[in-house]
């Protein structure tokens, strides 16, 4: 019977003879009873074609389930890492909010401190000149803006030495300063009107 070496040899050429082309015949033939022959012994079990290609099989998909262990562990990991991130992200937040919280609720209430006082000041202030209080202002700019003006805005209060006179007619307009005649002008109020008020 041919070696491997003569099998191929012969392969190679162009033209055969009759003998050599059975002996090709023969070559394969016992080539392929080997492979289809089942073997008896561990030893031909290991060296069969097939079960070359089986281990082979096996060989890969072990690799393949190594390989997705590997990728889902890491997943685990980076998931670990992020919920880590996220909760120190977290507790600075918190950290933050809880050094901020009570100075917002500080500033809350000193807001609505604020707006009561600056309600009980516009009360004070005669309903003809409220109007005058500045839109678009803080409440604190108008506290700031009535306790500038509210001398000018306020009737002064003195001493009536003249308690017991009878009849009288309407205050003269001279009594009033410029800028209580300035007020007047804006408010579209006549001087002696401002002057009946706040003199």
């Amino acid at each position: 019977m041919l070696t491997k070496t003569e099998y191929d040899l012969l392969k190679a050429k162009t033209e055969l003879t009759d003998e050599e082309k059975a002996s090709i015949a023969e070559f394969e033939k016992s080539q392929t009873d080997d492979k289809n022959k089942v073997p008896s012994t561990w030893e031909e079990i290991f060296k069969h074609p097939r079960f070359k290609e089986l281990d082979q099989k096996a060989k890969d998909a072990e690799r393949k389930v190594k390989d997705i262990e590997t990728e889902q562990k890491n997943k685990e990991i980076q998931a670990d890492l992020d919920a880590q991130n996220w909760k120190k992200l977290y507790e600075g937040v918190k950290a933050d909010y809880d050094k901020v919280a009570p100075r917002a609720a500080f500033a809350d209430e000193a807001e609505k401190t604020l707006q009561g006082s600056l309600e009980a000041q516009i009360q004070e202030i005669p309903e003809h000149f409220r109007s005058l209080v500045p839109d678009g202002l803080s409440v604190s700019q108008k506290l700031n803006w009535i306790s500038m003006n509210k001398p000018l805005l306020m009737k002064e209060k003195g001493f009536d030495i003249a308690a017991g006179k009878q009849g009288g007619g309407s205050p003269e307009t001279n009594t009033l300063t410029a800028e209580q005649l300035e007020i007047a002008k804006k408010t579209g109020i006549s001087p002696e009107e401002y002057a009946k008020y706040n003199t």
